[in-house]
C-alpha cells in the first residue's frame, strides 16, 4: 500500500507542475538570435558587443581598407565584393576564389572567379541580405561606428533570418563541397573591391580604353542618313556593301570600306556609341588584354588573374591564345586581306542566311562562349558537344530575331569570308544585369546486347557440348539451341548490357555591366 501511495503522490504532484507549463511564446527568430548569442559568447566573446540591432548579426572588422577612400555607407552604388560563405562547423558552401576553390577541388574551368559586382542603394539592392546590410549602413563596433569602404574585409556572423529571401547566388561553379539548410546561421567572409556611381559610364570608359590599347578608336568615318533615306534604313549601316546603279550592268563601289579595313574601331551604327567593330582583326595577331584597362584604379587582383600571365583555364594565358590563334588559322584562314580581296568578297547582303563562327571572350580575355571545337579542346581538355555554325539570319527585322543586338546590328556589315571583332558594352550584348552561370546535366542510356561475348559463349558451349551425342540428338550445344528443347540457355533470360552517359554543361556567369568582346568568322559558303 505505501508503494501504490508513493506513485500516485508522484503523478498527482508531476499533473501538478505540468499543468503550470504554457506554449512557448518565443518564435523561431528569436531562438536562433539566442542561439546564435550564445555561440559566439562561447567561441568569440569579443564580438558580443559589435551585435547590430538591424538584421541581428555579428561583425568582425578583419581589415578597416584605405582610409582616404569614399565609404559606401548610405550610397546608391553598385559594388565589386568577393565572399566566401559557410557554416558555423567551417564547411565552406561558397567562394568566389579560385585558391579557396581549388583546395575544395570544385575549381570550374568555366567559372571566371572574380568579384561580384551588384547594386547597394537606399531603396532596393542585389546584394545578398546580410552583407548588403553591412555595406549600406554605418556598423557598431564596441562603443563606436564602422563604415565599408574600398579594402574593408569583414567576417560577418549571420542568422537565417537575413539569409533566405535575398541571397544572390547562382550555380555556375562557385559552389562549395557543401550545401546549407535555408534554417541555419552562415558566416561570410567579405572583402570590398571598389564601388561606381555610374556603372553606364565607367563600363563605356573601359570599352573605349580597350579599343585604345587595340588598334585605336575612330570617330570620323560615320555614315549619315541621306536626304530622303528612312531611319530604319539608315539604322544598319550599308558602308560595307556594294550598291547596284540604276544600269544593272554595272556596279559602283563604295570606297568607304576600304577606309573601315584600316585596323581601328568603327561604329557600325552612328547612334550606338560603344558598339565598335574591328574589320582588320585577323587570329594572326593577338589582343593585348594586359595594357587594355588603362589606369583604372578600380581594378581588383582577380581581375589581373588571366592578363597577367595566370593561370588561365589548363595554361598560361600567352601560351592559350597562340594556340587558339594557330587552330583559328589552320580552320578557317586569316580572312580577308588586301584591297582585292575586300573588293572580290560578297556582303552578306547578298545571303538571306550566313554561317557564323565566335568566341566570347571578357575585356580580361576570359572566353565564356565559343562554338568552335577546337577552342573547347584547348581550354577544357574535352568537347562536350560538337559545336555547329550559327545561322545568322540578315533578311528578318530585328525585333524577329533572337541574336544580341550587337551582333544585330554589327554582323550584317560584314563580307563572306571575313574575320572580325566586335566590341560593345552589356546594353548591346546580355543586358545590364548580365546573366547568371548555371550547370545542365543531360543523362542518356543505351541497352544493348554484348554480341561479342554473346558468340564467344555460343562457341565455347557448342564447343564443349557438341561432341556428345546423346539419343541422335546431335550433342546438347545443338540440342538446346536448335532441337529438342528449342530455346538458347544465353539469350533466355540474359540482361542487356546498359551505358549511362551523363553530360554536365556549365554556362559561365555574365555579371552585371560587363563588356564583351567577340572574335567573329563568317564563312564563304
Amino acid at each position: 500500500m505505501r508503494y501504490i501511495y508513493s506513485i500516485t503522490t508522484l503523478l498527482i504532484t508531476l499533473l501538478a507542475v505540468t499543468s503550470c507549463f504554457k506554449e512557448p511564446s518565443v518564435d523561431y527568430k528569436e531562438l536562433e538570435q539566442r542561439s546564435l548569442r550564445a555561440w559566439i559568447t562561447q567561441h568569440h566573446p569579443e564580438l558580443v558587443d559589435n551585435y547590430q540591432e538591424e538584421g541581428g548579426y555579428y561583425v568582425e572588422v578583419l581589415n578597416e581598407g584605405i582610409q582616404d577612400s569614399l565609404p559606401v555607407t548610405g550610397k546608391d552604388v553598385w559594388v565589386w565584393y568577393d565572399f566566401t560563405s559557410r557554416a558555423l562547423s567551417g564547411n565552406i558552401l561558397e567562394t568566389r576564389n579560385a585558391d579557396v576553390a581549388t583546395q575544395l577541388n570544385t575549381y570550374n574551368k568555366h567559372t571566371r572567379y572574380i568579384p561580384a559586382f551588384r547594386f547597394s542603394g537606399k531603396d532596393s539592392h542585389t546584394l545578398m541580405e546580410g552583407t548588403y546590410l553591412a555595406t549600406f549602413n554605418k556598423l557598431k563596433i564596441g562603443e563606436s561606428e564602422f563604415e565599408v569602404r574600398y579594402g574593408t574585409e569583414l567576417r560577418l556572423y549571420l542568422p537565417s533570418s537575413v539569409l533566405a529571401s535575398d541571397t544572390a547566388t547562382n550555380d555556375g561553379g562557385y559552389e562549395g563541397e557543401f550545401s546549407i539548410d535555408e534554417s541555419k546561421p552562415m558566416i561570410v567572409d567579405m572583402k570590398v573591391w571598389g564601388h561606381v556611381g555610374n556603372p553606364v559610364a565607367y563600363e563605356g570608359e573601359r570599352v573605349a580604353s580597350f579599343a585604345g590599347a587595340n588598334g585605336g578608336l575612330c570617330d570620323e568615318h560615320k555614315a549619315k542618313v541621306e536626304e530622303g533615306e528612312n531611319k530604319e534604313t539608315s539604322q544598319r549601316r550599308r558602308t560595307t556593301r556594294t550598291e547596284e546603279s540604276e544600269d544593272s550592268t554595272e556596279v559602283e563601289v563604295d570606297r568607304r570600306p576600304l577606309e573601315f579595313f584600316d585596323g581601328r574601331w568603327h561604329q557600325p551604327v552612328d547612334t550606338m556609341e560603344h558598339l565598335l567593330v574591328n574589320y582588320t582583326y585577323s587570329p594572326a595577331k593577338s589582343f593585348d588584354f594586359k595594357n587594355a584597362l588603362g589606369l583604372d584604379t578600380l581594378k581588383y587582383p582577380n581581375e589581373t588573374l588571366y592578363t597577367a600571365e595566370g593561370v588561365y583555364a589548363n595554361g598560361q594565358m600567352s601560351d592559350i591564345d597562340r594556340r587558339i590563334n594557330e587552330a583559328l588559322i589552320k580552320r578557317f584562314g586569316k580572312g580577308i586581306e588586301g584591297e582585292e580581296q575586300i573588293l572580290e568578297s560578297d556582303s552578306l547582303k547578298t545571303k538571306a542566311t550566313a554561317k557564323v563562327w565566335y568566341i566570347g571572350r571578357f575585356l580580361d580575355g576570359f572566353i565564356f562562349d565559343t562554338n568552335i571545337d577546337e577552342v573547347n579542346e584547348i581550354l577544357y581538355g574535352i568537347v562536350e558537344n560538337e559545336g555547329e555554325a550559327l545561322s545568322f539570319t540578315t533578311s528578318d527585322p530585328v525585333e524577329d530575331n533572337e541574336y544580341i543586338l550587337a551582333w544585330e546590328y554589327a554582323i550584317p556589315t560584314l563580307r563572306l569570308g571575313q574575320w572580325a571583332a566586335i566590341l560593345t558594352v552589356s546594353t548591346y550584348g546580355y543586358g545590364v544585369a548580365g546573366k547568371v552561370g548555371s550547370h545542365t546535366s543531360t543523362t542518356t542510356t543505351d541497352g544493348t546486347y554484348d554480341y561479342a561475348n554473346y558468340y564467344n559463349y555460343m562457341n565455347y558451349m557448342n564447343n564443349y557440348y557438341g561432341g556428345y551425342g546423346y539419343g541422335g540428338y546431335g550433342g546438347y550445344g545443338n540440342m538446346y539451341n536448335n532441337g529438342y528443347y528449342g530455346y538458347n540457355p544465353y539469350y533466355y533470360g540474359y540482361t542487356p548490357q546498359v551505358t549511362t552517359t551523363t553530360v554536365t554543361t556549365t554556362s559561365t556567369e555574365i555579371p552585371a555591366f560587363s563588356p564583351l568582346l567577340f572574335q567573329v568568322f563568317v564563312e564563304k559558303e
